[in-house]
C-alpha cells in the first residue's frame, strides 16, 4: 500500500477510482446533452459492468450513480419532475437488472456481448418502462387493449426522434461494443509500477 504524500490507496486503487469517476461523469453528460430518446450508453454501461467487473455492487453503482447524477441535473435545470417520476423505481430496476444479465456474459465474445446481451438489454428496458407508464395510469386505458396501445406508442417513428424500441437496442449494440473493446485493449496495457 503507498503511503507517500498522505495518500491510502495504491496507484491500482487511484487508477480504478479515477477510470469509475469518469465513466459516471462521462454516462451522466451524455443524458445531459440534447439525444434521441434511449440513445445513451447508460444500459450498455449497466450490461458491460456486469460482464466485467469485479463484483455486482459496482457493476449497479455505476449506471446508478450516472442515473441520479443527471436525473438530478436534469430536475435542476428542466423541473423536479424530470428528477423524481413515477417510472423511475422501472428505469432504475432495469439498470439493476442488467448488471446481474451482464454476469452471464463473464467470458463471452464481443459479439455474442454486444448483439445477444444487448437486444435483451434493449428490449428489457423498453417492456419494463412502458409497462411503467400504463401501470401509473392516465395516459393508457387500465386494460390489455391500453397495455397494447402504450407498447405501440412506444414503438412509433418519430421524425426528430426515431423509435423508442430501436433507439435502445442499436445505441445498446454500439455502445457495448465500444466499451468491450475499449475494455479488451486497456486489459492489454500493463500497468506502470515502475517510480519516477
Amino acid at each position: 500500500m503507498n503511503v507517500t504524500n498522505g495518500s491510502t490507496f495504491s496507484s491500482s486503487q487511484r487508477r480504478t477510482i479515477v477510470t469509475v469517476a469518469t465513466v459516471i461523469a462521462v454516462a451522466a453528460l451524455s443524458r445531459l446533452i440534447p439525444h434521441w430518446p434511449n440513445v445513451t450508453p447508460v444500459m450498455a454501461l449497466a450490461l458491460v459492468g456486469g460482464a466485467t467487473l469485479p463484483t455486482r455492487k459496482l457493476a449497479a453503482f455505476i449506471p446508478l450513480a450516472a442515473m441520479i447524477l443527471s436525473d438530478l441535473a436534469l430536475g435542476v435545470f428542466l423541473g423536479w419532475e424530470y428528477a423524481v417520476h413515477p417510472t423511475q423505481w422501472a428505469v432504475y430496476g432495469s439498470l439493476v437488472a442488467m448488471t446481474v444479465y451482464g454476469r452471464r456474459f463473464h467470458d463471452a465474445s464481443v459479439l455474442r456481448t454486444t448483439v445477444l446481451g444487448g437486444t435483451v438489454a434493449g428490449v428489457g428496458f423498453f417492456l419494463v418502462t412502458n409497462f411503467a407508464v400504463w401501470l401509473q395510469g392516465g395516459f393508457y386505458p387500465m386494460t390489455v387493449e391500453g397495455l397494447a396501445a402504450c407498447y405501440a406508442a412506444g414503438m412509433a417513428f418519430y421524425r426528430d426522434g426515431g423509435n423508442f424500441l430501436l433507439n435502445g437496442i442499436v445505441s445498446t449494440w454500439a455502445y457495448t461494443a465500444v466499451m468491450l473493446s475499449l475494455a479488451q485493449v486497456l486489459r492489454s496495457v500493463p500497468l506502470s509500477t515502475a517510480r519516477r
